[in-house]
């Protein structure tokens, strides 16, 4: 859907945001100096605007990455509006080349991640005639590093199909012991997969992650322990402690994209190793938090586990 952005950003209030902002609901404008203290996340349409015209404008550079970033790229696109970008049929040119030796059953995770970019942009997952939903709704092994898994889940719930007991048991026990690093970002993402789940089991999981997010937070926002807050992790933070979180939370996770709105430049991108990974990260989340669970078509879906 491409947003016509006149003003600074529009509020977008309640449970149903990402339905919202994908039906093209407006909201009462504000001015971001105001995000804080209204209810619910903000669509920062004009933000997200500069955001994709720097993307545009670096889509050499991120189409020469691996396949993997460039979904994020893809994704931050639709997110802006942007999804007839040449960009984006860029990126969906190297899906035909690249994706085959992407989606290997030692990466199911990379599966679930074209699975995830294909359904945003209305396409089927079997893409060139290679299905890039089977190794995901196939699989029984969930031994993947754990971001993989948080996209696996949501992968599930965007094709509505139920959610294997073992992979929630697998994110349960990643969510249950010590963290094995100190960025929290996947922290976030697992919060926004185990949104979606309709399991008793799985507010084990939900509680101990918010929990680390509380001694993870730092001046408003997350990042690696000690370093200071950043935009790639609170991109996906954010999102995720608004899902699943209390009120005090869903207030803390407002407040993060509140922050992550003040870290644009005057270019349009967002700072970073690579401040052209941290743009397409951030501009999801500048549109009413949104993430890999709700950009564009065929959104995650509430399932059960068998």
């Amino acid at each position: 859907m491409a947003v016509e952005a006149t003003t600074t950003c529009k509020r977008v209030v309640g449970p149903v945001v990402a339905a919202a902002l994908m039906i093209g609901a407006v909201g009462v404008t504000a001015a971001p100096a105001q995000a804080a203290q209204t209810s619910g996340p903000a669509d920062y349409a004009t933000q997200a605007g500069r955001a994709a015209d720097y993307i545009d404008g670096h889509s050499a550079d991120l189409t020469k990455d691996k396949l993997g970033p460039q979904l994020d790229g893809a994704l931050a696109l639709v997110a802006a509006g942007r999804k007839d970008s040449p960009t984006v049929a860029n990126v969906k040119d190297t899906i035909k080349t690249q994706g085959p030796s992407y989606c290997t059953d030692s990466n199911v995770g990379g599966c679930a991640k074209v699975t995830i970019t294909l359904l945003a942009l209305g396409e089927s997952t079997t893409y060139n005639g290679f299905d890039y939903a089977k190794p995901v709704t196939k699989a029984s092994q969930f031994k993947e590093y754990p971001t993989n898994q948080a996209l696996d889940m949501i992968a599930l719930e965007r094709l509505g199909k139920p959610i294997p007991k073992a992979l929630l048991d697998k994110v349960t026990e990643y969510a249950t012991t010590a963290p094995q690093w100190d960025d929290p970002d996947t922290d976030g993402l697992t919060l926004t997969a185990l949104s979606h789940v309709q399991a008793p089991d799985k507010q084990k999981a939900v509680t101990s992650l918010v929990k680390r997010l509380d001694a993870d937070k730092q001046d408003g926002a997350w990042g690696s322990k000690g370093k200071g807050p950043n935009v790639n992790t609170t991109a996906w933070v954010a999102p995720g402690l608004y899902r699943a979180g209390d009120a005090d939370h869903k207030a803390q996770a407002v407040a993060g994209q509140t922050w992550l709105v003040k870290q644009q430049q005057a270019d349009g991108s967002f700072p970073g190793y690579s401040p052209l990974m941290a743009t397409t990260q951030a501009v999801p989340a500048l549109r009413g938090l949104q993430s890999y669970d709700n950009v564009g078509a065929n959104q995650a879906k509430t399932m059960q586990v068998h």
